[in-house]
């Protein structure tokens, strides 16, 4: 797999009209609830606890996950991987128990990364993994394999991922496709990309409310066109057809999601868009229809980053990259807004990079 499927820097090109986030050089470096008059009653019985990484050191080469509530408040470590690793991609089970997440490693050249799909209870027992290389960093030499982004399907009792897979060619892993296990990490099966040449790297996987579907994101390679081109796309699991639902134009994806309804699909624009343009967050119809902007940014530094909707439909949680003022210039921290896009307000203020949110129900 490329450095920038998994890495996946932002920008936009479809940008129109600033709006401020309200953070300024006064703000102060944590405002409590109270401050912000907001109470836990304000975001519904059904909403839980919001998983995200946090990067710690200022290289962001170690990170770990995070819970909090909605409000700010409550703040929990989960994961405590060793220095060199990252903790990305939270997923909350569909009982608010359990998060599966990727542990990303050290990079062994080549661009490819030692990862691995990891469980772990909300309250930081019961780590284990569930996928593990055979030899650490083989996916560099002559085969191995690379799990990332992995998600709950509805019932729980399954985990889609996207693992990339065979010899490294010309700096990728020779296949990226989607793959499911058992919640347990056995039976691993494959899903997309079985012929080759590969048309594509499949990755950011979730599943439909219903179960039937499975939406991820796409770069396009080698036998496709338009050549590293990034979309959307749709998978029918009864069917095993696949269609594409967004315009390569707005080069769409990083951790999409499905609105609990399943009507609305939620995700950002422009991945690796070119420096000083603004990321917007976007939603549109499982069909492709109905393309609606949420934000606005066109400061050229703000970055609407992964999201996530609530439990209850009302709410999204996403990783936002600052502009100066308040907070340290480029990193990130949690918001949440209603899911018309107004109404943001700050739920981490760190200095550090807080972002991949996943919005889980109450245990």
């Amino acid at each position: 797999m490329s450095t920038t499927t998994t890495t996946a820097t932002l920008a936009a090109t479809v940008a129109l009209t600033l709006v401020s986030l309200g953070v300024g050089p006064t703000a102060p470096a944590q405002a409590s609830p109270a401050d912000r008059g907001i109470s836990a009653a304000t975001f519904g019985d059904a909403n839980g606890r919001i998983a995200f990484r946090r990067f710690l050191d200022n290289d962001r080469t170690w990170g770990a996950l995070f819970t909090i509530r909605p409000n700010g408040t409550g703040e929990r470590r989960v994961t405590h991987p060793p220095k060199g690793y990252v903790d990305r991609d939270p997923d909350i089970s569909p009982d608010g128990r359990r998060i599966v997440f990727q542990r990303q490693g050290v990079d062994c050249g080549e661009g490819c990364f030692s990862d691995e799909v990891w469980v772990v209870n909300t309250d930081g027992t019961g780590l284990q993994a569930l996928t593990q290389q055979p030899v650490p960093g083989a996916n560099c030499d002559t085969g191995g394999y690379c799990d990332i982004a992995p998600a709950w399907s509805p019932d729980g009792s399954t985990i889609v991922f996207s693992r990339a897979f065979g010899p490294v060619r010309r700096g990728l892993i020779e296949r990226a496709a989607l793959w499911t296990m058992g919640a347990d990490g056995s039976d691993p099966r494959r899903l997309t990309q079985d012929d080759l040449p590969a048309t594509g790297e499949d990755i950011a996987p979730q599943w439909s409310p219903d179960g039937d579907e499975i939406l991820f994101q796409r770069w396009n390679v080698r036998a496709a066109r338009p050549k590293g081109g990034v979309a959307l796309w749709i998978l029918d699991l009864a069917t095993g057809r696949e269609r594409r639902i967004t315009p390569f134009r707005l080069r769409a994806g990083d951790t999409p999601d499905w609105s609990p309804d399943g009507r609305r699909i939620l995700f950002h624009d422009n991945l690796e868009g070119p420096q000083g343009v603004s990321a917007n967050l976007f939603t549109i119809r499982p069909d492709g229809k109905r393309l609606r902007q949420l934000t606005f940014a066109d400061d050229g530094i703000t970055q609407y980053l992964g999201s996530s909707y609530s439990p209850d439909g009302t709410k999204i949680a996403v990783g936002v990259r600052l502009p100066a003022g308040g907070v340290e210039a480029g990193a990130a921290d949690v918001f949440v807004m209603r899911v018309d896009g107004s109404h943001r307000r700050h739920v981490t203020r760190t200095g550090r990079y807080d972002s991949y949110p996943d919005w889980g129900p109450r245990p």
